[in-house]
């Protein structure tokens, strides 16, 4: 039609170059070394991103052109970075050829998010474009070194499962396998080397947690222990988009928990429920965390409400905590009361158990809960200094509803908002 056609015009001079490429390379792997070549491939590779940008979902017929190939070149590359490296050491990673090299794969996989982003027809997105995009980047990804792997892969790992919920709940195991396990090798050390991997690790476990949450109870024990181990951990990072991924996921992973059967939701409540919120106190009462007071005090009020309401049947606690038929209600009253008077001795019992009786019977009350939170910190000899961070959210709120007010003032007088500013409602 009119419009393959005219995408086939625009894309002409790069398809020409592209297929010559494809050519030289099929007769001369080693035509792929050459320095101009990998920056003419890397260009080429750029266009195809900003054309799909701009085209969307009509650009299929030019991905299913050089799709195929692009794959071929993504293997061919990553396999002149792992020989660099081999040769070289790491430093090889950061020489302008390796660096050439790295760009043509960011790019590949790049076109594959937008692609993927823009697609109208999920079953040709799940039948034609993921499994070779799965045998390409999978095993590839698992088996380079940590400098030479790209968080690209995780990210477009993320927008395919947002993208086919459901349709990619039996391919989430093998991404499991090949990402999961040696990306988290690579930012469990410490709180700052590969931030990009970090970012989207998370992002790529809340995406699994939301859309395909039945995969992840397949997962053996060991691995599904990993997830909310890092669930946790993410908690205590000092990166806020990292530490709120992993609370919000918490929460979602509770969520969709409570609503399973009663044999697995008494089972992950009996061996996480506690873990997961010594873990919540210990960030809540960190100061260097206050920014995180909102997921915060929703996962603890979501995990409250669960205990208060009876919707956890089995026992949160381990026969060594308490006495069999003890109530998870008097469990929880007993445990977090102890936890805190050894953690804070400075407190009085009666301050504790007020704080306490307020989990216990504000949790149906977000604005409520948090407030009973506030002021059970600001108690603490810790949160003597500035607390302004506590209250970012309402903040936020107030600012917002100030902003509303104004643009709802120029509305009602003619010419104070530019063309630009207005919604088409505000225009009919």
């Amino acid at each position: 039609n009119i419009q393959e056609r005219l995408i086939q015009e625009l894309m002409s001079i790069p398809n020409a170059a592209w297929d010559s490429i494809i050519q030289s390379a099929n007769q001369n792997p080693a035509s792929l070394q050459d320095a101009d070549t990998i920056k003419v491939v890397g260009n080429i590779m750029k266009t195809n991103v900003s054309a799909c940008t701009s085209i969307g979902s009509y650009f299929y017929p030019q991905i299913g052109r050089i799709y195929l190939d692009m794959l071929s070149m993504y293997r061919a590359t990553s396999q002149m970075i792992s020989e660099a490296v081999a040769r070289d050491g790491t430093i090889a990673t950061k020489m302008p050829k390796v660096r050439g090299l790295r760009t043509i794969k960011k790019e590949i996989l790049k076109l594959i998010d937008t692609y993927v982003q823009k697609a109208d027809d999920l079953e040709v997105v799940n039948t034609s474009v993921v499994p070779a995009l799965l045998d390409a980047v999978l095993v590839d990804y698992n088996r380079n070194v940590p400098d030479a792997r790209d968080a690209e892969v995780l990210n477009v790992m993320s927008t395919i499962i947002t993208k086919l919920h459901g349709m990619m709940e039996d391919k989430v195991p093998i991404i499991m396998e090949n990402v999961f396990e040696c990306t988290l090798e690579m930012i469990n050390k410490d709180f700052s080397e590969y931030p990009e991997h970090r970012v989207e690790f998370f992002t790529l476990l809340r995406a699994i947690n939301l859309y395909c949450f039945p995969a992840l109870l397949k997962l053996d024990n060991r691995q599904f222990k990993f997830v909310i181990d890092s669930c946790l951990w993410a908690s205590k990072h000092d990166n806020r988009e990292v530490e709120n991924a992993g609370l919000n996921m918490c929460i979602e992973l509770m969520n969709n928990i409570a609503e399973t059967d009663a044999q697995t939701s008494s089972a992950f409540f009996n061996q996480f429920f506690i873990p997961i919120l010594q873990d919540v106190f210990f960030v809540l009462t960190d100061t260097d965390h206050k920014a995180g007071f909102k997921s915060q005090s929703l996962l603890l009020a979501r995990m409250f409400y669960f205990v208060e309401s009876g919707k956890i049947q089995g026992p949160i606690y381990q026969p060594d905590q308490a006495q069999a038929g003890t109530s998870n209600k008097d469990f929880l009253r007993e445990f977090v009361g102890s936890l805190l008077q050894n953690a804070f001795p400075n407190l009085q019992p009666i301050q504790i158990k007020t704080f306490v009786d307020g989990l216990f019977a504000l949790n149906h009350d977000l604005q409520r809960f948090k407030l009973n939170l506030r002021d059970f910190l600001i108690q603490l000899k810790e949160f003597s200094g500035d607390n302004a961070e506590l209250y970012a959210e309402e903040r936020e709120q107030e600012q917002q509803s100030a902003k509303d007010a104004e643009r709802e003032r120029a509305l009602k007088v003619g010419g104070l908002l530019k063309p630009a500013d207005l919604d088409q409602d505000d225009e009919l």
